[in-house]
């Protein structure tokens, strides 16, 4: 750092003292006053200000500024101490040509000029020597005069009118006979007449003793042989000593190659490799530990100059024993008598061959809707190399999720960024089977190698902005399930899936009759978990509906009211489908929200059909607002079940129906189905069955979807555990239990073996009907003639 200090004539300032950088000027004016200040503490019994010394000559006009200040050690030696201009202002060496001033520059304690020291090249650098100017022309000059160990006499001669003459002094190769540690000042003196700048200079830093640090670079990530390059710096020259050895001892399982001749480079100072001089660095190695030090001690080489060094060396080490090294960092351990910046080193990454998928941040997305982003997804190597050409990763989403690209139509491509580390090849994508949930990658360097990486670092992919579409309904987590050719295997979460919207009803208790009309409940309430769930992009045409179940519907045309949010909505209507006989009420989102919305339904009035059976009244939100993912629409290809299965959106019980109106006795329902048709009546209504009764072994089976009524089982109480086959069916204080495809029937937890099995058949759970219906309290009959079976429950 340049530190500048001025001494000016007459109303200029003075210099006193140039110590670490710090300038300390005072004015003649200031002077006086501390002068006095210092007076009045001395009566007082007060200490003076510290740090002020004699001043010099009030008419002193020049300056100092001190190129570099070098840190040293207390060792001895030959150093180089700071470089320092000096400048003597315009005018200050008067009109006399003949003139000579004195400069004397005086060394501190512990260092000293040699015998034969060169003092022809202490000066160098002189400017405006022969500046002109209004007239005038400068010839001043500078000479080395009288010297001796300690002091140099500089001869300043001629005049400066025209402007201020400057020169360089430069004190290197001097002699280090052990300074003390602080700061290290040469003294510039003159005569107090003749006007040029004195005062201390600060030249070096001396500390006790130097630091050395480590830094690794270049590692590498391999199941064998590694190679890295380390750097060293010296703070202070002769850090690096002998005596001071540094040490970096592997962890178990490694050892340094015996020999180590990767490359040396150096940096800056004069170290150079070798085992003669004090100047030259060896290195010795002796299985895990490797030893870095001066091959001579300086005391040894008295001639030589030392300079802070700083230098890098590629040093190699292997695997010796696979059972003993553990995968991951291999971190060397730093000792020795010397002071070293770091205690331990990474030098390299073990592994086997082999890699890993992971997703730096599981994202929340939301069911139902497109263009859900995930976390990046990231392909690692663990070694470089792991990864073979022509092998494959794929990524399979679970049932319920699809990539974008393939919920979009695509057939190659993937709506994301990919982005290759360390030489890694940018792998082809392509999706595999006919439901959009698998993403295969390949791998792939263009010839006929087999290593697609050829750096010395494990290399990587990251799949970014990964999109996907979730079917209407599903939540929990979205795990990825690992796996292809590469030998990759495992699961990892991508994201978190939550509703997109909720249906909540305010009296969901409350509860009605059979045959009831007119029947006022709660408010329905459909509130979004997320602004814009309620969509109309994409070509969606913005319908919502609340659907009934069977035998429900609305007596009249709720109302429908936007409570919270900024959510627009038109077109409220009721009616039926399915047959006329579900009730359905529907409205058009007129424009998306900004901010999460809700609507309040109210005025809610429902008619119940004397054949819906006792139990809770479920309604269901659907339409390609609320479901948009379960639609085909411009352009998307959801899977098939989403729209068959998975239609809606959310769900709630909105009522209860209990028992039979005031007068009402008679609950039967009575069901006709006749073998081979999907025809079938209930209490005289004619109604139509996805799978048609049949005959099989002597025994009827019906389809339970559409028998369920006959046996007074609503909807809601039919229940189907895909991973354990196990149909539920539950009425009244009755729960019975049938498992697909063997001959278990159990009734409240007590199994009885029946003469035939459940199945399934056109993709529909079928049960045989007389089983089943003494099960449940039903009276079944069987016409041979007619090939009918009339089912009676109460």
């Amino acid at each position: 750092m340049s530190e500048k200090i001025h001494i000016k004539q007459k109303n200029k300032k003075n210099v006193y003292d140039i110590q670490g950088g710090d300038k300390k000027v005072m004015k003649k004016s200031t002077k006086k006053v501390i002068n006095v200040a210092a007076s009045a503490a001395l009566l007082a019994g007060i200490a003076p200000v510290a740090g002020i010394v004699a001043p010099t000559a009030a008419h002193a006009s020049g300056s100092f500024s001190v190129v570099n200040v070098p840190t040293l050690s207390t060792n001895s030696g030959t150093v180089s101490l700071g470089r320092t201009q000096v400048t003597i202002d315009q005018g200050t060496l008067g009109s006399v040509a003949g003139n000579t001033y004195r400069l004397t520059l005086t060394l501190p304690s512990g260092v000293s000029f040699p015998s034969n020291y060169d003092f022809s090249s202490l000066i160098n650098n002189k400017s405006g020597q022969t500046t002109s100017s209004n007239g005038v022309t400068n010839n001043a000059d500078v000479t080395v005069g009288a010297t001796s160990s300690k002091s140099v006499v500089l001869n300043i001669t001629g005049t400066n009118p025209a402007g201020d003459f400057s020169f360089y002094v430069n004190l290197n190769n001097i002699t280090s006979t052990g300074p003390s540690t602080g700061d290290l000042n040469v003294t510039y003196s003159a005569d107090p007449s003749s006007g040029l700048p004195v005062g201390n200079v600060k030249v070096a830093t001396v500390v006790s003793s130097g630091q050395v640090a480590l830094e690794a670079s270049s590692t590498q990530s391999s199941s064998d042989n590694f190679t890295f390059t380390l750097k060293v710096t010296e703070s202070v020259a002769q850090s690096l000593q002998s005596g001071n050895a540094i040490r970096l001892k592997l962890p178990s399982g490694f050892a340094w190659n015996s020999t180590q001749n990767g490359t040396f480079t150096l940096l800056y100072g004069n170290l150079s490799e070798g085992t003669q001089t004090a100047n030259q660095v060896e290195y010795s190695v002796n299985g895990d530990t490797l030893t870095i030090a001066r091959a001579a001690s300086p005391a040894a080489n008295p001639g030589l100059t030392y300079q802070a060094s700083s230098f890098q060396k590629v040093f190699g080490f292997s695997v010796t024993d696979e059972d003993l090294a553990k995968a991951g960092d291999v971190t060397a351990t730093v000792s020795g008598n010397n002071s070293v910046n770091v205690s331990n080193l990474v030098v390299g990454t073990y592994g086997t061959y082999g890699g890993g998928v992971t997703i730096a941040s599981p994202t929340t997305i939301y069911a139902g809707q497109d263009q859900q982003k995930l976390g990046d997804i990231t392909i690692q190597e663990s070694v470089a190399g792991s990864f073979v050409s022509g092998r494959t990763v794929t990524l399979q989403l679970p049932e319920g999720a699809a990539w974008e690209s393939q919920f979009e139509g695509q057939t190659s491509g993937i709506s994301a960024t990919i982005q290759t580390a360390n030489g890694l090849t940018v792998p082809a994508t392509a999706y595999t089977g006919t439901d959009g949930r698998t993403l295969r990658l390949t791998f792939s360097n263009g010839n006929d190698g087999s290593v697609i990486n050829t750096s010395s670092k494990a290399g990587s992919i990251t799949l970014k902005n990964v999109e996907v579409a979730v079917r209407p309904g599903y939540s929990g987590d979205l795990n990825l399930v690992v796996g292809g050719s590469q030998g990759l295997t495992g699961t990892v979460k991508a994201a978190t899936v939550t509703p997109s919207i909720s249906l909540t009803a305010t009296n969901a208790t409350y509860s009605t009759a059979i045959g009831d009309g007119d029947v006022a409940t709660g408010d329905i309430v459909l509130k979004e978990a997320v602004a814009g769930a309620l969509t109309r992009s994409n070509g969606s045409d913005g319908r919502v509906a609340i659907e009934l179940p069977w035998g429900v519907t609305f007596d009249g045309t709720p109302t429908v009211t936007v409570t919270s949010g900024d959510l627009r909505v038109n077109n409220v209507s009721a009616d039926v489908y399915q047959s006329s006989n579900n009730g359905r009420l529907a409205f058009t989102i007129q424009n998306e929200s900004s901010t999460p919305s809700t609507i309040t339904i109210s005025n809610v009035k429902l008619r119940i059909d004397r054949s819906v059976p006792q139990g809770a009244i479920i309604a269901k939100v659907t339409g390609q607002a609320a479901a948009y993912t379960a639609y085909a629409i411009d352009g998307n290809t959801p899977p098939a079940s989403w729209g068959s299965t998975y239609r809606y959106a959310s769900q709630a019980e909105i009522a209860t129906v209990g028992t039979a109106p005031a007068g009402t006795t008679d609950n039967s329902v009575t069901a006709v189905y006749t073998i081979g048709s999907t025809a079938y009546t209930v209490n005289g209504q004619t109604r139509t069955a996805e799978v048609a009764p049949y005959v099989e072994n002597g025994r009827t089976y019906l389809p339970v979807r559409y028998v369920a009524e006959a046996l007074g089982v609503s909807q809601a109480n039919i229940l189907f555990d895909k991973p354990t086959s196990v149909v539920t069916l539950i009425k009244g204080d009755r729960v019975v239990q049938l498992k697909l495809n063997t001959n278990q029937l159990t009734i409240n937890g007590s199994t009885i073996n029946m003469d035939v099995k459940s199945v399934t058949k056109s993709n529909r759970t079928v049960l045989p009907i007389a089983w089943v219906g003494k099960a449940l309290d039903a009276v079944i009959q069987y016409d041979a003639a007619a090939k009918t079976i009339t089912v009676n429950s109460k």
